[in-house]
């Protein structure tokens, strides 16, 4: 597999997961780095997440994507909803951190959360010590708004003169 070019964000795109993403987006979860930098930390069943996802495909107030990098299914992003703003969630699969994915797929994820979903804010909450997640969020347009054990940054919508 050939190295993504971070400057690259027109390589990575959204789509709606659908339910046949169910088993590849639960062994993203459960990759041992995926769930260090998890504010729960233990491993999900597999029959836990299956019951998980097929509510989440249903919810109103929350929508899921899977992450596609130069065509290729390499992660899963959430939004869940509440009044004008949603909360982020991110994961990528092992073979694609590092490598610019993160930011694009979060530039992505603004693009759709702030156009056609009409949203006014994204918030997003991370452990102080997940550096490579803080730095994404942050090279994605996120600003820091409380600093501790979870750092919550957020991104508001801009204003078009």
């Amino acid at each position: 597999m050939s190295r993504l070019d971070a400057t690259r964000v027109g390589d990575v795109a959204l789509r709606p997961a659908r339910l046949e993403d169910c088993a590849r987006i639960w062994e993203w979860r459960n990759d041992p780095e995926t769930r260090q930098a998890s504010f729960d930390a233990a491993p999900i069943p597999l029959e836990t997440h299956e019951a998980w996802f097929r509510a989440s495909l249903g919810r109103v107030d929350r929508r899921l994507y899977v992450i596609l990098a130069q065509g290729r299914e390499c992660g899963s992003a959430r939004l869940d909803f509440a009044g004008g703003e949603a909360e982020v969630s991110i994961h990528l699969a092992p073979e694609y951190r590092g490598r610019g994915v993160g930011p694009a797929a979060l530039e992505r994820l603004a693009e759709t959360a702030f156009g056609e979903l009409e949203l006014g804010r994204l918030v997003a909450r991370v452990k102080a010590d997940n550096a490579a997640s803080l730095a994404a969020f942050e090279r994605a347009g996120f600003t820091r708004v409380v600093d501790g054990a979870a750092v919550t940054l957020a991104r508001a919508r801009q204003e078009r003169a």
